[in-house]
């Protein structure tokens, strides 16, 4: 009895690599520059003080000079959200790929109250509406800790568990060293 031989098979196309979202970038871009700021993180999570609007100016200088065009609060109805008379904290677009994505930011240190879970849990609201009629949105948290590890900390992670968004998988994670036992965490959401 003959062998038969199989037919060479075709070479196969070379598989294209994944584009990242927009929102993956956006998310990208602030880890890092979070990253290159870790020592003035350091600083204003001692005062005790929230340092938000500080790090949505730079989370805007970082994504301009990623090449794209940003605008600052921007109201949702800008975006599609019919009625609504809320901002977020920026809207970003790619003009390369024609992507755009909402962001919303919260920073949260070893002084923050309950008061954020409020916070945190609006921010995802609103986002939500965003991803109802087709805009994508990215939830970012900051969490910044000089007394301890975050992820460990099962105080922190209790409180993080009281918000909507914090038990919900992502992968959009980044942890770095912050003073000498702390940390700070940054995690993303994207909603569509």
């Amino acid at each position: 009895m003959g062998t038969v031989k199989k037919a060479p098979r075709a070479p196969r196309a070379p598989r294209k690599a994944a584009v990242a979202s927009l929102s993956g970038k956006v998310f990208a871009v602030a880890a890092d520059r979070l990253a290159e700021r870790s020592a003035d993180v350091a600083l204003f999570t001692e005062t005790g003080r929230s340092w938000q609007p500080w790090c949505r100016w730079e989370l805007l200088a970082a994504c301009l000079g990623s090449g794209w065009t940003v605008t600052p609060e921007s109201a949702y109805a800008q975006v599609g959200v019919a009625g609504s008379r809320e901002h977020a904290d920026l809207l970003v677009f790619d003009p390369a790929t024609g992507q755009r994505v909402v962001v919303e930011l919260t920073i949260i240190h070893d002084w923050s109250t309950n008061k954020w879970i409020a916070d945190l849990d609006g921010d995802t609201e609103r986002l939500r509406r965003a991803a109802s009629v087709g805009v994508v949105g990215l939830q970012l948290i900051v969490a910044a800790s000089l007394a301890s590890p975050v992820e460990v900390n099962r105080t922190w992670q209790g409180w993080l568990a009281m918000s909507r968004i914090w038990p919900q998988p992502t992968g959009m994670k980044r942890s770095l060293p912050l003073g000498t036992v702390g940390q700070m965490l940054v995690r993303g959401w994207e909603m569509t």
